[in-house]
């Protein structure tokens, strides 16, 4: 559901602006990466390509594309020699958006060279379900030229993040959470009885558990 995506894409560009402070370029932000604890908290994950911009350096000018394909903007694809590094978080969190909102890709090709070259055209359709102003909001981040392509403050002020959209269906349980029937089918079973401590409520015989965010505060 829209209502849904729009609570974990806020907390995806929450993350990113934190990223970016610390002089960060996360270079695979993907679905994949973005991880949900039990309390829905979203977390990005996997910085094993990012890059810290030079304390001294004049922008964020980056010179290696590394990530994954599906989510690289047209200058990588496009084989530039450098490109601004913020802009690739931009382009691959609105890939991100796109599909978790759609369950598709903007870009797609039978190998890697054909999705390469879909992607550097920058040329991509949103589905007819799509309304304004989320369909604004993803042209916006999908722009071909990272220059003029959304900033996250562009983001931050934009309609369709700053008002979230009527809930009305239920949300969709991802990781199925401890009251769901499929909750026993995952490994967070097996990672809460080994990583958490757990207390029991004598008065409802109910198991407890201490999460992270218990133990931060």
């Amino acid at each position: 559901p829209l209502f849904q995506a729009h609570g974990y894409f806020t907390q995806l560009i929450d993350g990113l602006e934190y990223l970016h402070g610390m002089r960060i370029v996360h270079k695979d932000i993907k679905p994949g990466n973005l991880l949900l604890t039990l309390g829905g908290d979203l977390k990005i994950s996997d910085l094993g390509v990012a890059e810290t911009i030079d304390l001294f350096a004049e922008d964020d000018t980056c010179h290696n594309g590394q990530g994954s394909p599906a989510f690289q903007p047209p200058e990588i694809a496009n084989g530039l020699e450098h490109f601004p590094g913020y802009k690739v978080d931009i382009w691959s969190s609105g890939v991100t958006l796109y599909n978790i909102a759609t369950g598709v890709y903007p870009f797609e090709g039978d190998n890697i060279y054909r999705l390469f070259e879909n992607i550097g055209t920058g040329s991509f359709t949103v589905p007819e379900e799509i309304e304004e102003p989320l369909k604004d909001l993803l042209y916006g981040m999908l722009r071909t030229n990272p220059i003029s392509r959304f900033s996250i403050q562009d983001i931050r002020h934009h309609a369709w993040f700053l008002q979230r959209p009527p809930r009305i269906s239920e949300e969709v349980p991802i990781p199925p959470l401890r009251g769901d029937e499929l909750h026993s089918m995952t490994v967070l079973p097996y990672l809460v009885e080994h990583y958490y401590e757990c207390h029991s409520d004598a008065s409802s015989g109910d198991v407890q558990f201490i999460t992270e965010r218990d133990l931060n505060g």
